[in-house]
């Protein structure tokens, strides 16, 4: 993403597991959450997968 890009949203999230993420999918607060937040939302999804190596807070 450029500096001067000013309409890309980048979400980041950590899970402590594929399964914990996708137990996540399943919850009622969190489908109603990406309802709302897809209207919003245009263009084309990425997805990247990463393994933390290690930093404060995770």
């Amino acid at each position: 993403m450029a500096d001067d890009d000013d309409v890309t949203i980048w979400v980041s999230e950590v899970w402590k597991s594929a399964q914990h993420h996708e137990a996540s999918l399943r919850l009622s607060e969190t489908r109603a959450a990406i309802g709302r937040a897809m209207p919003m939302l245009t263009g084309d999804f990425t997805r990247q997968e990463l393994s933390v190596a290690g930093g404060l807070g995770v």
